[in-house]
């Protein structure tokens, strides 16, 4: 990585020789144009989830990834295939009102355009996918995926569609052994429900005192405090951090997850690589204090992980981050990077 702790831009592009990229292909990065509909609240971009943060960090990978990106525009894929997609782990009436009536609890009144972003957003994880089970590419980002909150029959924290339960079954379809590992603040509590009956493992690392406040990926009587909450029966982990915690407190829950990865020897690994913890000020009142030396190397270490148990497999959604104009970008690029060049 080239990018320092200061810089929010981008930078100068990373030399990423021919050899890289003959063997773990070109970082798949699901984008489309169309994401910038995704305009929650009064419309205006004042939003924590301004789309933005999409479009400056796939401009950020193509510009200092030079040569070693492909960038796929999710809308080239059949909407029907998408729409049966989304229903194979959806309820199909929530997906109706969603699709057909543009309606959800996530906005007001109704709008048609958002279930149609909604749906784009879920795709570009399926193109990701798509890439990886074919051989294509080994690391693949959608910055709109890891919609970690959006559960069976409804809609969460600004999340609608789940994606990474639909992409965790599917490569546990294509015959691979998938988990699932979810850093971001907020607790992947939408998707650990979801993959509860199966034996996918879901790992999370997030704040304790705040959403979703659930007594699933917390222990309630423990809230404000560091703990764990797991449920080994069911595969799902959680480790739980306290409000202004940083960098030591995600290092400490991720050598634990490292731990857990290596137990199971996943196939692939499925990242919700949330940046809301990152320190400073955000409209969303989270008080954590991430760093990008903290964000970095996590992602070394998942590199690590993914290149001893996955062949160097790892999909990365973009889950939270509400500095979008900001830092949010900077770390989703940042964590892609060093994921990207450090799979072999």
């Amino acid at each position: 990585m080239n990018t320092t702790s200061t810089q929010l831009g981008a930078t100068a592009p990373i030399a990423v020789s021919a050899a890289h990229v003959d063997s773990v292909g070109p970082l798949t990065v699901a984008y489309s144009p169309d994401f910038l509909v995704w305009m929650l609240g009064s419309g205006d971009g004042s939003h924590p989830t301004n789309p933005v943060r999409a479009q400056l960090a796939t401009e950020f990978l193509v510009s200092e990834l030079a040569g070693a990106t492909s960038v796929l525009d999710p809308t080239s894929l059949d909407r029907a295939t998408v729409r049966a997609a989304i229903e194979s782990v959806h309820e199909h009436g929530f997906v109706s009102r969603v699709v057909d009536d543009g309606l959800d609890a996530q906005w007001s009144g109704r709008r048609p355009e958002m279930g149609q972003t909604a749906m784009t957003m879920f795709a570009g994880t399926m193109v990701a996918v798509e890439n990886m089970l074919a051989g294509t590419s080994k690391v693949a980002f959608n910055p709109q995926g890891a919609k970690h909150h959006a559960a069976f029959d409804g809609s969460s924290g600004f999340c609608v569609f789940n994606d990474m339960v639909w992409a965790a079954l599917e490569f546990k379809k294509a015959g691979l052994r998938p988990l699932y590992l979810d850093w971001d603040i907020h607790a992947g509590d939408g998707t650990q429900t979801m993959l509860f009956e199966t034996d996918i493992p879901t790992l999370s690392i997030h704040n304790g005192a705040t959403f979703p406040y659930d007594g699933m990926t917390r222990e309630l009587s423990l809230a404000g405090t560091r703990h764990v909450s797991h449920h080994l029966e069911n595969h799902a982990f959680n480790w739980c951090i306290e409000d202004e915690d940083g960098d030591d407190a995600l290092a400490w829950a991720l050598g634990e997850a490292m731990e857990v990865i290596d137990e199971y020897q996943p196939d692939v690994i499925l990242l919700a690589a949330g940046a809301d913890g990152m320190g400073g000020a955000n409209n969303l009142g989270v008080d954590n204090t991430y760093t990008y030396a903290g964000f970095t190397a996590a992602a070394h270490s998942v590199a690590e992980v993914a290149n001893r148990w996955a062949n160097g497999r790892v999909l990365i959604g973009g889950a939270g981050g509400y500095q979008p104009l900001t830092h949010t970008p900077r770390v989703w690029a940042n964590v892609v990077e060093e994921i990207y060049l450090g799979v072999n």
